[in-house]
């Protein structure tokens, strides 16, 4: 078991399949999906990662909710890719409950650095300790707008264990001019603040 007291723990989700169906109706209460859809991203919960890991209480009720992937190209960073608390149970600490449970999992597993994207919840992630960071490329694809600069990248290799970020790499090539306003006006309105936590 991982963090617990005597109301609430938190467990991976695949240890206890019987809750995925209550899983599924959190994270569509604040994420409205496909039944058929969230439950086949329930259940690839594994050890291996992704991991969801669930909040819940002394009555088996599912209070709270993460999913947990590892960061491509990084054999010690993972990222949240989301958070949830039961809405009827929200201000109570149980986030940061959630929180704490998931930093003790993967840091069982030799993980150093947690990473997050977050849009509103920023007060919350640095009351727990999480601080803001470069973007990130959380699966190793160009799946963040930004473009962080060859320096901030030599930072994210080096506290990602990666030997080669003594070389740093060639700058990019620049943008075409004739979109580039367009650009940042669309990037500035769909930013999300990356954050992240050293365990």
């Amino acid at each position: 078991m991982m963090e617990s007291n005597s109301k609430y723990v938190v467990i991976p989700l695949h240890h206890r399949r019987d809750l995925i169906t209550d899983c599924c109706k959190l994270l569509n209460s604040e994420w409205p999906r496909s039944e058929t859809a969230r439950m086949k991203s329930l259940n690839v919960s594994c050890d291996n990662f992704p991991t969801c890991l669930i909040l819940i209480n002394d009555e088996n009720k599912v209070l709270g909710h993460c999913k947990i992937s590892l960061v491509a190209k990084s054999k010690v960073s993972c990222f949240i890719e989301s958070v949830v608390i039961d809405y009827r149970c929200r201000s109570q600490g149980l986030g940061s409950r959630l929180l704490r449970g998931v930093e003790e999992y993967v840091a069982k597993r030799g993980l150093k650095n947690i990473y997050l994207r977050t849009d509103g919840q920023e007060v919350f992630y640095y009351k727990n300790g999480y601080k803001l960071c470069d973007p990130f490329k959380a699966y190793g694809i160009n799946d963040i707008i930004t473009v962080s600069s060859p320096l901030s990248r030599i930072k994210f290799r080096e506290q990602n264990g990666d030997q080669s970020a003594r070389q740093p790499p060639p700058p990019p090539p620049p943008m075409p001019s004739f979109q580039l306003s367009k650009f940042f006006d669309m990037r500035m309105s769909s930013q999300k603040t990356h954050m992240m936590k050293k365990l």
